[in-house]
């Protein structure tokens, strides 16, 4: 992990630095105004982003925090004292997804052109999640402890929902409207897990972590965010209804969306990803949390399904 140069930092902040030290794979930085949090990040995607940022702020958009940058490699954020969202807590959720709605509203068709990086689209992220999950499947039997038990259970009847959940996106004009909101340049933010929001401890909440944003589907965020959230929650149907409610409160979904949202639904994402986490040894993926997790998945597989058919007719 390459340390910042303090003479960089100065340079970026205009005062002087008195402090750097690790901080979760990043760094923190001390000045004697305000402490910053410093991201080291690829050129390219540095600069694109921060023309989005700029973009988005100008538009009206301002939940997210502010940021500095050498224009090269660092990216700077301030410090705030607070906690990550839980998407338990349903107070939180609601104003979350508003946010997340107006994100979306915000971030279409923006003038900041796509990166020159080939894009990887949420039908591609699907297939390659459900390709993934398929090569662990043929070697269940190297797979080694609880893990491994647990996929003999279960593991096929969840690749075989993923199956036929794909054979069902296919028959919808996905990849279609993956690149038109593509190349109409709508904004997505990709990772929505709930690490990636920050609550204050004004209360004030805010959208971070913007690496994997790109232009996309967006429907794919409301999917992701959603199924997380359900999945906290026992896919209870008052849940899901509360969440859908608040999006379209600020940005209503077309008929397209709806139909994509739900469908995707229909497919095992989490079980397919901390399975594949686990398997494949990949940073922040250990047993004793992600395990549990499965577990819960598994147990709450009817409630999901139930969920299911009700949300087909939304």
């Amino acid at each position: 992990m390459k340390r910042p140069r303090r003479e960089l930092l100065e340079r970026i902040l205009h005062t002087e630095v008195r402090n750097i030290t690790p901080y979760r794979r990043n760094w923190y930085i001390e000045t004697a105004q305000m402490h910053w949090i410093a991201k080291r990040m690829h050129t390219g995607r540095l600069q694109w982003w921060c023309r989005v940022d700029n973009e988005l702020r100008q538009r009206g958009f301002q939940a997210m925090l502010p940021i500095c940058s050498d224009g090269q490699n660092w990216l700077l954020t301030p410090f705030i004292k607070g906690k990550s969202g839980k998407y338990s807590r349903l107070e939180d959720v609601k104003s979350m997804v508003k946010i997340l709605a107006a994100f979306h509203q915000t971030g279409r068709e923006l003038w900041t052109p796509p990166r020159k990086e080939a894009a990887f689209l949420l039908y591609q992220r699907v297939a390659e999640r459900l390709a993934r999950f398929y090569q662990v499947l043929r070697r269940v039997n190297k797979v080694e402890g609880d893990l491994g038990k647990l996929l003999v259970k279960v593991g096929k009847d969840f690749y075989l929902e993923g199956l036929r959940c794909w054979e069902k996106l296919e028959r919808l004009p996905l990849k279609e409207f993956c690149y038109q909101e593509y190349e109409r340049r709508c904004l997505a933010h990709r990772d929505l897990a709930s690490h990636n929001w920050l609550i204050g401890e004004d209360r004030t909440i805010w959208l971070i972590d913007f690496e994997t944003a790109d232009y996309d589907c967006q429907a794919g965020d409301v999917w992701q965010m959603a199924s997380r959230m359900l999945t906290e929650n026992d896919w209870n149907e008052d849940c899901g209804e509360m969440f859908l409610n608040a999006y379209e409160s600020v940005r209503p979904l077309s008929w397209l969306e709806k139909k994509i949202i739900a469908t995707l639904f229909q497919f095992p994402n989490d079980f397919f990803r901390e399975v594949v986490g686990l398997a494949e040894k990949k940073r922040n993926f250990y047993t004793q949390h992600s395990l549990p997790y499965l577990v819960k998945i598994i147990e709450h597989r009817d409630k999901w399904k139930e969920f299911c058919k009700g949300i087909v007719y939304w």
